[in-house]
């Protein structure tokens, strides 16, 4: 009995990718828009210790290609103990559409600091698209056209695409997780369930800001972006993803496991606001690990036919996903990333209830 419910889930789990990898493949929806003009658009940057990270991702927003009466960057120094804030200061001094917006105060000990900063600098903008990024973040020429093209008022947001970029082995599984789980979202979007957003790439209307509420609303949730993303959801917006070159931004990898994890607890901490359909896709990618310890003890031979059949359709959803984006993944990084997500998937579960302080940013939150 033990072994023919390992099996059943070994199954599910497949047709479960086999299912995704057939709806990415042929029901991926691209927006376009060929009759637009180019809104009003505010970029905001919160910085908080980002010295390193600084001058690679200033140079990207310098890149944008967008017509420069209409476009505005916002910046702020989100109370730092390193060269932020005369980084911010420096590059904001070169040209006229650029400020520097100061933080009145610091967080409280829960709060996210990040929405904090972002409700305030949200005040500065009067019309347009605010449009979000972070310090660790490289951003395309393309990043803004490609959100003004799409845009309309009754998504609210719009997502665009988000890869971990760097050449290591460490780095390369941080990335194919991220289009695992991106491709799911993406999925899950354009069937019309979209509940999440990247915090690091995406653009929302500032009526449609205004009317959840802003970031304020969201302070206490250590995932600011997966939050709003919800409260406009339930206020009848219907947010989109965007997967194309144009809108790929290239982000950091963590650089320890244990930076890694806390990751990955912050995300845990959000998916439990999403509905019961995203923390069963989520739960099964958990579950599938522990059916296939009890199949190779009780069923040997099937449990190793279906845990090839999963990572087959596995490495073709992520592959094909990735292309939409114009990125190839090597395939041997596809066959690396199935042990990769073993342990990552428990370690993320046992280090979630381990009676360790979430910290983020050099914050702790409750």
């Amino acid at each position: 009995m033990i072994g023919q419910a390992a099996l059943f889930i070994l199954i599910l789990v497949s047709l479960v990718y086999a299912t995704l990898s057939f709806l990415v493949r042929f029901r991926f929806k691209n927006y376009t828009n060929a009759l637009y003009d180019l809104p009003f658009i505010t970029v905001l940057l919160p910085c908080r210790n980002e010295a390193n990270n600084l001058p690679a991702c200033l140079e990207g927003l310098e890149n944008i290609d967008y017509p420069a009466e209409k476009i505005r960057f916002l910046v702020a120094d989100d109370h730092s103990g390193d060269k932020t804030a005369s980084l911010l200061q420096e590059w904001t001094s070169k040209e006229d559409n650029r400020f520097l917006v100061p933080l009145s105060k610091q967080p409280d000990k829960g709060q996210n600091g990040k929405a904090l900063a972002l409700a305030e600098m949200a005040t500065q903008v009067k019309s347009g698209l605010l449009v979000f990024t972070d310090a660790d973040c490289i951003v395309p020429p393309t990043w803004c056209k490609s959100f003004s093209k799409v845009y309309k008022g009754d998504y609210g947001l719009v997502t665009g695409i988000t890869t971990v970029a760097g050449d290591g082995l460490f780095a390369r599984m941080q990335a194919l997780d991220w289009w695992l789980t991106l491709g799911k979202v993406k999925v899950v979007s354009d069937a019309g369930y979209s509940l999440t957003a990247m915090g690091n790439n995406m653009a929302m209307g500032r009526e449609a800001y205004l009317k959840a509420g802003g970031f304020t609303a969201v302070a206490q949730e250590v995932t600011e972006d997966l939050a709003i993303s919800k409260v406009l959801y339930d206020k009848g917006y219907r947010p989109i993803h965007l997967v194309n070159e144009a809108s790929l931004v290239k982000t950091k990898p963590e650089k320890t496991i244990r930076d890694l994890l806390h990751q990955r607890k912050r995300w845990m901490r959000g998916a439990f606001l999403l509905p019961w359909i995203w923390q069963v896709l989520l739960g099964l990618q958990v579950i599938f690990y522990g059916g296939l310890l009890l199949g190779f003890y009780y069923l040997p031979l099937l449990t190793v036919g279906f845990w090839l059949i999963k990572i087959t359709f596995q490495s073709i959803f992520i592959s094909t996903f990735s292309m939409k984006a114009g990125i190839k993944i090597r395939f041997l990084d596809l066959i690396y990333f199935e042990i990769y997500n073993w342990w990552v998937s428990w370690a993320t579960i046992i280090f979630y209830f381990c009676p360790v302080a979430l910290t983020w940013k050099n914050r702790s939150y409750l």
